[in-house]
């Protein structure tokens, strides 16, 4: 596994601003787990009943997948999304 994306795409989620706050505090991070150029973090509760937030970093594109789980089941997911729009995620998890 190359940490180098994995943290990379950690890094740029926690330097994404909401509100003059670090996104993932903002949207209440409670862990991150990796997978091959993939961060997956845990959020706690928000109004659209969302638990997980997926992040893949798609290289041929140099863009990103954002997919959104409630439990194991994918509700939604957006494709080819720049780091410079991960503030998207606190507004597709209701809290801004």
């Amino acid at each position: 596994m190359n940490t180098t994306i994995e943290q990379t795409i950690l890094d740029q989620l926690n330097q994404t601003k909401v509100n003059g706050f670090p996104l993932l505090k903002y949207i209440g991070t409670k862990t991150a787990q990796f997978r091959h150029n993939t961060c997956i973090i845990s959020v706690e509760e928000n109004p659209k009943g969302i638990t997980a937030v997926e992040v893949q970093y798609m290289e041929a594109l140099d863009t990103y997948t954002i997919r959104y789980y409630k439990g194991n089941q994918i509700v939604t997911e957006h494709d080819d999304i720049f780091c410079d729009n991960f503030d998207s995620i606190a507004r597709e998890l209701g809290v801004l």
